[in-house]
């Protein structure tokens, strides 16, 4: 599970670092490059949008392996794309079925692990996240700038392949949420998650908790060129120290949330978190060291949120419903994460000495979304 998820996470983080390429290769103001970023996400928050009536049907391995074929298929576009229309296109293709791979995973990890050790559980996957950031986006960075911008997706088409083939030999049939999804009816997932104000008020912290993480994600890679004075082949050291350090601190994060509470633990991570998203949004030329230190913090912290309030929010709904919850939970996820780049691709802007500004006031936003969730959790019950 964590090495499709490590493929589906690196094809998305990828595009990030590239944005400078990208941006001066297609010729793309600030807002453009938003759409490119968000394309991703909208599509896939329609089709996870769409899997609710089907996600609870099917056997969870056919599930993933049909998802991550069209994944794969995708991503290969995108190595193909010469045009900006054509980028566009592909991306969205790839976000059609990789958006909702994560959204699997988590049900496939739900029903084998009970709540107690979910946590811990959920970390190790989110460590697929950071196995990309510490090696696959490095990885793919060498290959852009020693090749072109091209390479890495090849790269992630050829190793997805492969995974393709383990998983279809290696991963047992799981189909024991079958028996109970049988008895539902087609609009039950819907109204199982639309009558009950505790999952909605879940659904609603993913949502101001990933729109405000991706206020900034989308402009990290060419404010570091641009104004903090980053070579390109720097930004690899971001992505390396604080990925690396986020192996292994997500699930020691996940264990001492299932140890002294998760609500408790997410409190502690997110108010630290919110230290770096200041600085690193507010940076002037800085010495490289020290801005290593920051975003490495920022990793670890930001990444870590993820265990704790993950195992929370799909421990709202019911193990019947519990895959079209997490579908749910994918496409307001993905909505929040698309619309965020734009909004953020409409105030950060190359003022006319050639810096960013207005990267401060999407940090500010960023901080303000993280606290909104410490609101909206007080009200949040995890049940099953």
């Amino acid at each position: 599970m964590s090495a499709i998820n490590f493929t589906a996470i690196m094809d998305f983080m990828i595009m990030m670092p590239l944005g400078d390429e990208l941006m001066e290769k297609f010729s793309l103001d600030s807002f453009e490059w938003s759409l490119v970023v968000s394309s991703y996400t909208f599509t896939a928050a329609v089709s996870a949008l769409a899997s609710i009536f089907l996600i609870d049907k099917f056997d969870r391995k056919k599930s993933l392996l049909f998802l991550y074929a069209g994944f794969i298929l995708g991503t290969l576009a995108v190595a193909l794309s010469n045009t900006y229309e054509t980028l566009l296109i592909s991306r969205s293709v790839t976000g059609l079925f990789g958006g909702i791979i994560n959204a699997v995973t988590l049900a496939i990890v739900s029903d084998l692990i009970p709540y107690e050790r979910r946590a811990a559980a959920t970390g190790i996957i989110a460590a697929g996240f950071s196995a990309a950031a510490a090696l696959g986006v490095p990885f793919g960075l060498y290959l852009g700038v020693t090749f072109n911008w091209h390479f890495p997706f090849y790269a992630i088409v050829g190793i997805s392949s492969i995974l393709w083939i383990v998983a279809a030999r290696a991963l047992p049939v799981l189909n024991g949420h079958l028996e109970e999804a049988r008895e539902n009816k087609r609009w039950d997932s819907l109204k199982n998650i639309f009558s009950d104000g505790n999952q909605l008020r879940a659904l609603a912290l993913m949502m101001v908790l990933i729109g405000g993480h991706f206020m900034i994600v989308p402009f990290l890679a060419p404010y570091m060129i641009t104004n903090v004075g980053f070579a390109d082949t720097d930004l690899s050291y971001i992505y390396f120290f604080g990925g690396t350090a986020s192996i292994f601190t997500s699930p020691i994060i996940g264990r001492i949330a299932d140890k002294y509470g998760k609500k408790t633990i997410f409190l502690v991570v997110l108010l630290v978190s919110l230290i770096p998203i200041y600085f690193i949004t507010n940076l002037g030329p800085t010495e490289i060291y020290v801005v290593l230190i920051i975003t490495t913090v920022f990793f670890i912290f930001a990444g870590g949120r993820m265990a704790p309030i993950t195992a929370v929010v799909i421990s709202t709904a019911p193990p019947r419903f519990r895959g079209s919850f997490l579908s749910v939970r994918a496409s307001m996820q993905n909505l929040a994460a698309g619309l965020a780049a734009v909004v953020s691709g409409m105030i950060v802007n190359l003022d006319s000495s050639g810096v960013y500004v207005g990267y401060d006031t999407v940090g500010l936003i960023s901080i303000g979304s993280g606290l909104a969730t410490l609101l909206i959790l007080r009200f949040v019950v995890p049940k099953y």
